[in-house]
Formats: structure tokens, C-alpha cells, sequence
């Protein structure tokens, strides 16, 4: 079944826009190899569900892509974390503050995609200095709002040049995590946006879903 959910996964990201995307473009995003993204591709265009662009570009086909538009009418932000946990095959949290908090309390306001054995839900209280959504959170805050050691300090800076917050081991219900922050239409920080890391370490993993928060966010 690896073949068929790789299969479809690089299916939902060809119908996600209306235009044509390269082999590479894919195979970055879906964190596959550019070989197998091409051999899928090809049985796509066999099959009738792409169409071939040029030698590394390939569109979904008209009838798919009306679907797509339909589906997007009936997206709200319940729908696109669940993309995002489609797209990513694993755990995707929005935390926000509560309200009447002053801004600086987090708790989880919806989770999506496939969460292994975690246990975080909505509700549940997210550590603002040593969770990832809480650093991505602090460091879009406005710097004269936020106190703390010198250590987190400077961490809070660090992600603020990187544009997100990491955390290579489990804090509390949270498992190990990528974030970044979510911001309101005026600009202002209205929460964190985090998925979990399958592999501990890996910078091509961290980079890949980074990737994709942002374009959730």
C-alpha cells in the first residue's frame, strides 16, 4: 500500500493550484524522490488524471481540477489543517492563546492528520518556553512583551531569523515538533502552527515541513 499512498499524495499536491507543476517542485514537497515522482506523473498522464506540460512539468487534468475548486469553496480552518495534515501524513496542532490572557497562555485549538500514540487534543495546555508552538508563538510576539532568561532570550531571536521553533524531544502531551508562527490579518500573533517530526535530527525533514506550514499559514 506505500506505492498507492505515495501515489495519491503526489495526486493531492498536482490538484492543490490550478497550474502546472515541476518534478522537482513535487518531489520536494511531497519529501520523495524525483525518479519516483516522475514514474508517477507518467501512469498519471497514462490514466487520464494529468496532463504532460513539457518534459518536467505536469498539470492535472481540467475534470480534477473543477473538483478542487469546489472542495476550496467549502474550506474554513477546520479543512485546511486537515490538508496540511494530509499533505504532511502526520500530526498538525494549532495552538492559540486563551482569551482574556493577556496573549501569553497557549492552549490547543484543533488537531488533524495521523497523531501516533500523543494524546494531544484540543484543550490541552502547550508549554509557551520549551514547546515549539509556545517559542514560535513568544518570538512573533513584540520583543518588549516578552520576559524570560537569557538562554530563551537568545533562542527566541535565533527563531525569529530562522522563522521557526523546534523541539527534538517530547514536552508533555506534545510530541517532538517543527512550528511557526500564525498571524492575524493586521499583522498581529494569533497563535503557532506545528506538525510532528517522524525523524529526529534530520534538517531535510524540518526543512520540508516547514515548507508547508508556512503555506498553511
Amino acid at each position: 500500500m506505500q506505492s498507492l499512498s505515495r501515489a495519491l499524495t503526489v495526486l493531492a499536491e498536482l490538484n492543490r493550484e490550478d497550474r502546472a507543476y515541476g518534478v522537482t517542485e513535487l518531489a520536494v514537497t511531497v519529501g520523495l524522490h524525483k525518479s519516483t515522482v516522475h514514474r508517477i506523473l507518467t501512469t498519471f498522464c497514462d490514466h487520464g488524471l494529468a496532463d504532460r506540460v513539457d518534459d518536467h512539468r505536469y498539470t492535472a487534468r481540467d475534470g480534477l481540477a473543477a473538483l478542487r475548486r469546489t472542495t476550496h469553496r467549502r474550506s474554513g480552518p477546520e479543512h485546511a489543517l486537515a490538508d496540511l495534515g494530509d499533505r504532511l501524513g502526520r500530526l498538525v496542532v494549532l495552538a492559540k492563546p486563551l482569551p482574556k490572557a493577556a496573549g501569553m497562555v497557549l492552549q490547543v485549538a484543533a488537531v488533524a492528520g495521523a497523531g501516533g500514540t500523543s494524546g494531544v487534543g484540543p484543550g490541552h495546555a502547550v508549554s509557551l518556553h520549551r514547546s515549539a508552538l509556545g517559542r514560535a508563538y513568544l518570538s512573533a510576539l513584540p520583543v518588549d512583551q516578552v520576559t524570560g532568561t537569557p538562554d530563551l532570550l537568545d533562542t527566541l531571536q535565533r527563531i525569529r531569523m530562522s522563522g521557526f521553533a523546534h523541539n527534538p524531544r517530547p514536552v508533555a502531551s506534545l510530541p517532538r515538533m517543527v512550528a511557526v508562527p500564525v498571524r492575524a490579518t493586521d499583522g498581529t500573533c494569533a497563535g503557532a502552527l506545528g506538525a510532528e517530526l517522524i525523524q529526529a535530527g534530520s534538517v531535510d525533514e524540518v526543512r520540508r515541513v516547514v515548507s508547508v506550514l508556512r503555506s498553511g499559514v
